[in-house]
């Protein structure tokens, strides 16, 4: 009797942990200059190959607008939204990544759009105030988050979807 019960015991918290592990987000959290942001970005786009769906400030970056355009050609659906003023720079690299027949939406008005995120095939987030440029990488000030919490996910590419719809020239 007392093994059959410790059998049950054992087989119950077995189960409890498995199921609870399995519903359980993995959250990575960077901080630059001591961790490298553009590298663990950098890997989740090299995996991409069903979407990736962006909303950022700007992108200066050429290593990540590379890896956007790698995507692309991998067969991934890629769409980024920029703000205006940002995008007008001579260090942005929207025209880059449309020359590779990605979409780029432009907030067509100069109020700010601060986004720093992008979902990958709607199950990845990569989002904090990390800036996609150059400099972002040798501050002291800049964070982000890489999950694969389902839900968070989705709720960002909602976003995502409203913010690209909202910015397609009319």
């Amino acid at each position: 009797m007392a093994v059959t019960i410790m059998r049950t015991f054992i087989f119950t918290l077995w189960f409890v942990l498995a199921v609870s592990t399995a519903w359980a987000c993995e959250v990575q959290p960077l901080f630059s200059p001591y961790d490298k942001v553009d590298d663990a970005i950098h890997v989740q786009l090299e995996q991409a190959s069903k979407s990736v769906h962006c909303s950022l400030y700007g992108i200066t970056n050429l290593r990540l607008a590379n890896d956007l355009t790698a995507a692309k050609q991998r067969g991934a659906d890629v769409g980024v939204g920029l703000d205006k003023k940002q995008a007008a720079g001579q260090q942005d690299l929207h025209a880059k990544l449309q020359d590779a027949r990605i979409l780029v939406e432009i907030k067509p008005v100069t109020t700010l759009e601060h986004n720093k995120f992008c979902v990958l095939y709607g199950t990845i987030l990569i989002m904090g105030s990390w800036n996609w440029s150059n400099n972002d990488q040798k501050q002291d000030n800049s964070g982000v988050i890489i999950t694969d919490c389902t839900q968070v996910a989705q709720a960002f590419e909602t976003a995502c979807q409203r913010i690209m719809e909202r910015d397609k020239p009319q």
